[in-house]
Formats: C-alpha cells, structure tokens, sequence
C-alpha cells in the first residue's frame, strides 16, 4: 500500500494494516494503542529533524517490525545534522515520558503510566549501541570520525555481538522464569537475524602493480 505525501513516498505493508486495524478494534483498555503511538512518535522525531535540515525523506516504510526512512541525501548532511537527525527519535521518547511523569504527578491517570513506560522502554532500547538500532548509528557516526569506514563497522559489530549475547540469555532465563515473557528474547534474536543479513560493503584490496616492461 503506497501513498504520496508531497514529495516522500509512504509505503504501508498490509500485514502492519491488519494488524493496526485488529488494535483499534480489540485493544479496549488503550494500553497497545499508546505504545503503538509511542512508536510513531519515535518515527516522527526523525521526519522532523529532516524536516529542519530541509531534506524530506524521499521514502517511508512501515513494516510489522520494521521503519525505514529512505534519505539519499544522508551524504549531504553535516556531522552535527546527522547526529541530530539519528538521535532525534530517542529525544522525542525521553521528551515525552518526562512530559507525561509531569502529567502524572498532578493527575495520577493509570494510562499516564503506560505511557510513561512505552516512551521509556523504547528510548532505552533504541538507545543502545547496536547496529541498526539509533544508538548504534550514533556510535558509528562518533567511530567514523577517528577511523577508516571499515573498520568502524567491525568495531560496532564487535560491540552489537557483546551486547546482543548476553541479552539473548538474560531474555532465555527470563522466558524460562515466567513462562510467557519472551519480549527480551525475541528483540535479541531480532536484532541478531538483521546483522547477520545486513550485507556488507566489499573492502578494496591493494594488490601491488606489476612492473613494467619497456618496450623497444
């Protein structure tokens, strides 16, 4: 499902759609729908902070477990914009649970806390630096400019596996713990599958040159 809005694309995938539209039918309490929108409002940090930079994204897409702003001008962007650009969803999150324990403290609203903790939990995680999640691109942002490109990204992938290990036992002993709790577990594995199939950039081999022969 695409739609266009001004200049960028929005690409919807159907399962996301169903899955949206099951939500709001279902979800009476409101407790999915605020983190759903805490989600969305993660997303919405990014396309502001291009929006600002005045490079709109030429493409957005939004899958079951996935959302992917296409911005082919990433090149083009200062240092200080593309680390405001990658870090501008977590500071919505961290904005907005402040904003909402604010809220809280002068009315003590159950669906207040939910919000609180969607917010939270989801600037935590995506602030850790593992690759393909914004603290990870942050950090090799950071690593880029004291490093060759190739070796940045060894040294994030390095980092992602030490994180990544221990966070799929913690979330196996977890699961065996409670006997439902496979939220940790399944975000480990998650974020594990996506580096193993992240294709990676062929590294340039200098190979020494032949001598040459003169020819009389």
């Amino acid at each position: 499902m695409k739609l266009k809005v001004g200049k960028t694309t929005l690409t919807l995938s159907y399962p996301l759609a169903c899955v949206t539209a099951a939500v709001l039918i279902l979800d009476t309490s409101g407790k999915v729908l605020l983190c759903f929108c805490a989600a969305l409002m993660h997303e919405g940090g990014h396309l502001f902070a291009l929006r600002c930079c005045h490079t709109p994204p030429e493409e957005i897409k939004l899958s079951l477990f996935d959302a992917a702003i296409i911005d082919r001008k990433k090149q083009l962007h200062p240092f200080s914009h593309e680390l405001a650009i990658t870090l501008s969803g977590i500071a919505v999150n961290f904005l907005s649970a402040s904003v909402g324990w604010v809220l809280y403290s002068i009315h003590p609203h159950p669906l207040l806390k939910v919000f609180i903790a969607a917010h939270l939990t989801l600037g935590i995680f995506n602030a850790l630096p593992v690759d393909s999640l914004d603290g990870g691109q942050a950090l090799l942002l950071i690593l880029e400019r004291f490093f060759p490109p190739d070796r940045a990204e060894r040294l994030l992938l390095l980092l992602s596996v030490l994180i990544l290990l221990p966070t799929a036992i913690i979330g196996f002993w977890l699961l065996l713990v409670t006997k439902y709790n496979f939220t940790l577990l399944l975000s480990a594995l998650y974020l594990t599958s996506l580096l193993l199939l992240k294709p990676r950039k062929p590294h340039r081999k200098t190979s020494a040159k032949k001598p040459q022969i003169p020819v009389s």
